[in-house]
């Protein structure tokens, strides 16, 4: 039990804690189910929003679909700026690295509740909403988002009951064993189990050291928590994100959007046409970098760029109003060198040509230095690897 809640309270309490923070300023992402008005036309906004305190400010309505996605993003982002020092510097740092984490999460999760309570009463707003209204959803919604919920319980089932083999995890999963049994930060081979020089290609890149973390904390061994522990989470996750874009693409069409996901699980399950698909990654190999990259990365920088594209009240709005998506495509950009060194690179690529369509499309050059700043840790991590490897 007590496993199971620390595993609860990392991978699902504390994003979502982190979440709220970018949410304050995330415009475009109110529930489905909310009129299309301002906010500050409804009577709770009347009641307050000028005050200095987060308890005086206005509700803010997000889904918390997205405050999850982006917590979770921000929570990875975190791990990768914290553990790559410690790895360079240390040779038996894991434990440094648990510990700082450990007082990160427990600081950004509170930070969280105390400013993202605008968020939570706009959630609390949001579902007396819901339940005062008196519309139903026909029966033919019901049944697709039924059918999109079993086909996404039926990949996580199938995830979850069969353990994949695969060769790279000779490598990635024995470095998290490793770490977590003897402290000792990329500087054992894992083939042979004999002392090696840093391997600065692998050490910038951190997710089997996180982990190794989640091991350390919940008690579960390493191999359990890539097999079995993290594509419960990151399958639905990732689902999430598609939810997301699909509500964006659809003009918030809840049975549209049902669709969107039945024709995405079904090209994930039948997408097995070989070793190299990003089906055959994500559904077989969850837990790996590249897998999490192509699938759970490169997807929220979609996402946050079609919000950023957004035209209108929301879209138009500049400065603070749009921090959150800054973030969170600063936090992508992180979280893609987390993943491998290479996506570093891939994620500053697609930024610069996302970045300049949208300062062509928007008439506003002055998008492309928000952008560029976005890609700077990215292309930090590649610096490093290249020092390392030409000089």
């Amino acid at each position: 039990m007590t496993e199971l809640l620390t595993a609860f309270a990392v991978l699902i309490a504390a994003p979502f804690c982190i979440g709220l923070l970018p949410a304050l300023a995330m415009p475009g992402e109110k529930t489905a189910w909310r009129k299309a008005r301002d906010e500050e036309n409804t009577e709770a906004e009347r009641k307050g929003g000028k005050g200095s305190f987060p308890w005086e400010k206005a509700p803010v309505s997000v889904c918390p679909a997205a405050v999850y996605a982006a917590g979770f993003v921000l929570m990875l982002a975190v791990f990768q700026l914290l553990s790559v020092p410690v790895i360079l510097t240390q040779t038996w740092g894991f434990p440094q690295i648990v510990r700082l984490y450990s007082v990160f999460l427990a600081v950004l999760s509170a930070a969280g509740l105390a400013f993202g309570l605008p968020v939570l009463r706009g959630m609390l707003l949001d579902l007396r909403t819901l339940a005062a209204g008196r519309k139903k959803p026909s029966p033919e919604t019901a049944l697709y988002w039924a059918l999109a919920l079993g086909l996404i319980l039926f990949q996580m089932y199938m995830a979850y009951t069969h353990a994949f083999f695969d060769g790279d995890d000779a490598y990635y999963v024995a470095q998290a064993v490793i770490a977590e049994q003897t402290d000792v930060l990329y500087r054992i081979l894992p083939y042979t189990g004999l002392s090696t020089e840093l391997d600065y290609r692998h050490a910038l890149a951190s997710l089997p050291i996180w982990e190794a973390y989640l091991s350390r904390m919940t008690g579960i061994h390493p191999a359990i928590i890539a097999h079995s522990v993290l594509p419960l989470v990151l399958i639905p996750l990732t689902y999430l994100v598609y939810f997301r874009i699909g509500m964006r693409l659809l003009g918030n069409h809840l049975r549209k959007t049902a669709v969107f996901l039945i024709l995405v699980s079904l090209l994930q399950i039948f997408g097995n046409t070989s070793i190299y698909t990003g089906a055959t990654f994500f559904l077989m190999r969850t837990w790996q970098g590249k897998s999490l990259l192509c699938n759970l990365v490169l997807l929220t920088a979609v996402w946050t760029f079609l919000q950023l594209w957004e035209k209108g009240k929301s879209g138009e709005r500049k400065g603070k109003a749009q921090a959150g998506w800054w973030l969170l495509l600063c936090a992508v950009n992180v979280t893609a060198a987390m993943a491998t060194t290479m996506g570093a690179f891939l994620l500053a690529l697609f930024t610069a040509v996302c970045g300049l369509v949208l300062a062509v499309r928007q008439r506003r050059p002055g998008y492309l230095f928000p952008l560029a700043a976005a890609c700077v840790p990215g292309l930090a991590y590649l610096a490093i690897y290249a020092a390392v490897v030409f000089l």
